[in-house]
Formats: structure tokens, C-alpha cells, sequence
């Protein structure tokens, strides 16, 4: 790969992740799209997931995590488990296109504020859990299907945030595991995995310092246009 590349993934990383930092989510919603123009598709969900879990060891040691949302976790688990099977069976082209799909109808979907409040929350959240795994294996993005449903039960910025962390640290590193079983990853994701890691600890530096002076929900807003961008960038690019 050339050096330029890993220059231009390395600033794409650090983006973001600053923007994981502050809002506990996003990361893969941003970059997906756009690292899918640099490397295969499926490629790239694979190595979300391995950023994804350095990250995932920065929190663990730093941030206070929330375990609360017990639903989430167990949908989450079995939709990692059907997701691998359609990761075998997807060609990279539609793989790219379902990521551009899937950024696009999400960033509307948090733009719009649309809500659906329900009091069956157990079953709420391992629907969405099970959509979330299954969907984060086919397109790396595997955060917003959850953020959607605890913003639509009322519950407050910082718990998501914390909720969000500690929900993708053990989804992320199931997915990871199954991943590597079948074989998925690569020398060369793990080398430029190795090249990003200054990146992501930056980029938790870096959140943590805006963190004390941005409102997340302003942020969040503008990430949703950007993301709006790249799922229009991709879905350009399946239509080439």
C-alpha cells in the first residue's frame, strides 16, 4: 500500500474516532463509506472491527462503562452469529452498496428525530441488538441501530454514550473472534491496523479534551450530515 494512503487512512481514523470519543458511536458510520473506496469492502468492515477493538482497551481502562441495557447484549450475540453466515455469502460489490444503504437510511433516520416509544423495551432492544449484530458483521456499522432505540425511549445523552461504549466492547470483540476463526483476517489489515494505532489514541485525546467544551448532540448533528455524504458517496460508487 502506499504511504500516502496509510497518511490519508491515518487522518480518516483520527476523524473518526474523535468522533466515537465524544459521542460514544460513529465511527464506523463515518468511515465505513469511505475507507470501502480504499479497500475492498468487506476488507473494510474487518478492519473497523480491529479498530474498533484497540479503541474498545483505551475504554476499558478509562471510561466508566454501563451494563444496564441486559437486552441488547443477548440479541447483539445471535445476530453476530447470522451475520457471518451472510458475510460469506455477499459479494464486495453488494457489501459496499448495503454500507452506503445503510449510512444513508440511518443518518436520516437520526436527522428526521424520528420515534416509535415503546414500554415492551426487552423486546425493543433485542430486535434492535440482533439487527445490530447481524448488521455489524455485513457492514461494520453496528451502533446506530441502538442509538436510535435508546434515544426513542428518552434516555439521556451521557448514559447512551456510556451504554454505547460498553455494548461495542463486547460486540466488537465477538465479532472479532468469529472473524478470525473463519479466517477473515489478514496480514495486511493487521499491518495497517498497526500504522493506525497512533491515530486512535490521539483521536481519544483529543475527544476527551472537546468533550468539556462541545455539546454531543450539536456534534452529532453534524456528523449526520457528513454521514449523509458518505452513504451517497457509496452508493455512487456501487452505481459506476
Amino acid at each position: 500500500m502506499d504511504f500516502y494512503l496509510y497518511i490519508v487512512i491515518g487522518l480518516l481514523v483520527f476523524f473518526g474516532f474523535t468522533v466515537r470519543v465524544i459521542t460514544g458511536f460513529g465511527s464506523a458510520l463515518i468511515l465505513a463509506p469511505i475507507i470501502s473506496l480504499f479497500l475492498e469492502p468487506k476488507h473494510t468492515i474487518i478492519f473497523l472491527i480491529l479498530l474498533e477493538c484497540v479503541m474498545a482497551v483505551v475504554f476499558i481502562l478509562k471510561e466508566r462503562l454501563n451494563f444496564e441495557v441486559t437486552h441488547i447484549f443477548a440479541g447483539g450475540v445471535s445476530g453476530i452469529v447470522a451475520g457471518i453466515i451472510l458475510f460469506g455469502l455477499l459479494s464486495q460489490r453488494i457489501a459496499g452498496f448495503i454500507i452506503g444503504v445503510s449510512v444513508l437510511t440511518f443518518s436520516i433516520i437520526f436527522l428526521l428525530n424520528i420515534t416509535f416509544r415503546t414500554e415492551r423495551e426487552g423486546l425493543l432492544f433485542t430486535a434492535l441488538g440482533f439487527l445490530s449484530g447481524s448488521m455489524g458483521v455485513v457492514t461494520g456499522i453496528n451502533g446506530p441501530q441502538i442509538v436510535l432505540g435508546l434515544v426513542n425511549q428518552g434516555y439521556d445523552g451521557r448514559f447512551i454514550r456510556a451504554c454505547m461504549i460498553s455494548y461495542l466492547i463486547v460486540i466488537d470483540y465477538v465479532t472479532l473472534a468469529l472473524f478470525s476463526i473463519s479466517g477473515y483476517v489478514t496480514a495486511d489489515l493487521i499491518k495497517l491496523l498497526i500504522y493506525s494505532v497512533p491515530a486512535i489514541l490521539l483521536a481519544y485525546i483529543f475527544g476527551k479534551y472537546i468533550l468539556k467544551f462541545i455539546n454531543p448532540e450539536k456534534l452529532k448533528r453534524i456528523m449526520l450530515v457528513i454521514t449523509l455524504f458518505a452513504g451517497t458517496l457509496a452508493i455512487w460508487n456501487f452505481l459506476l
